[in-house]
């Protein structure tokens, strides 16, 4: 058994375990989405008639090059948001009124002006963070100071050149705020919005993955109660719209039974080091 056959997540475990059923994703990866819909019946989106083939290059063969490709994968905070923090820096929570989250020097003046009471140094901060942030849209400004959201980790990030599909290992307590900065938007809706952006012109969603159906529950209640302190820049039909590509929940050990897989996926393996 490989050092890494030894730390492996659930999440991992049972994504593994369907790839190795199927490399191409058929017919498991409908089976997921339409198994999250079921429990958000007419509220989700239904799966497209063709999700497509899974992608090597996203989706990688080599388990080993798995992580931080499927497992993991870094996914840049969505544009619109952070330029609506940008356009209103009122809006946000400065918890460090000094040195403003950032030990760049260059950074602090900065933030200290976006976040002064003088609008003359609020606008030229605002003016410039658009700036840089246009020039380095691919890169999302990862450790720059106008980037007041980061980029988030995915647990598992799915595929095809028809769809992108998140699935999340949720735990059973409520999903905590996704940015210091605007504590109120949660991990759930960020990630949503996420993949949107991943996925550009292809379908996409985001599952959730629990233990118990209660479990699911309480998160898709969770969700329910934070959507509009999430979207802040968004509202009516568009809000609306992206709140149906939260698919749903699965329970794992649904997704085992339905699809045939060994029980021992259920269980977690720690790393050699834990």
């Amino acid at each position: 058994m490989s050092d890494r056959d030894m730390g492996l997540t659930r999440v991992q475990l049972v994504l593994d375990a369907l790839r190795d059923q199927a490399a191409d994703g058929h017919p498991w990866l409908s089976g997921l989405w339409e198994m999250a819909a079921f429990t958000r019946a007419g509220a989700a989106v239904p799966p497209p008639a063709e999700l497509g083939t899974l992608l090597t290059s996203e989706t990688r063969s080599d388990r080993d090059a798995r992580e931080g490709a499927v497992y993991q994968r870094a996914v840049a905070p969505p544009a619109a948001f952070l330029r609506w923090l940008l356009d209103n820096p009122q809006m946000m929570d400065v918890r460090d009124p000094i040195n403003f989250g950032a030990k760049n020097p260059g950074a602090q003046r900065w933030r200290g002006k976006l976040f002064s009471d003088d609008e003359r140094l609020v606008s030229e901060a605002r003016d410039e963070g658009l700036r840089q942030f246009g020039k380095r849209l691919a890169q999302r400004g990862r450790r720059k100071w106008w980037a007041f959201e980061g980029f988030l980790r995915v647990d598992c990030c799915l595929g095809t050149e028809a769809c992108v599909l998140f699935v999340e290992d949720r735990p059973p307590d409520p999903v905590p705020p996704s940015t210091l900065w605007f504590p109120s938007r949660s991990r759930v809706w960020r990630n949503v919005e996420a993949a949107k952006e991943l996925a550009g012109d292809r379908a996409f969603g985001v599952i959730l993955a629990v233990d118990e159906e209660s479990d699911g529950v309480a998160a898709l209640a969770h969700a329910a109660q934070t959507l509009a302190g999430s979207y802040p820049h968004l509202d009516g039909a568009p809000r609306t719209e992206l709140a149906r590509h939260l698919l749903g929940f699965v329970t794992w050990s649904e997704v085992v039974a339905t699809f045939g897989l060994p029980p021992e996926c259920l269980v977690e393996r720690p790393s050699p080091a834990a």
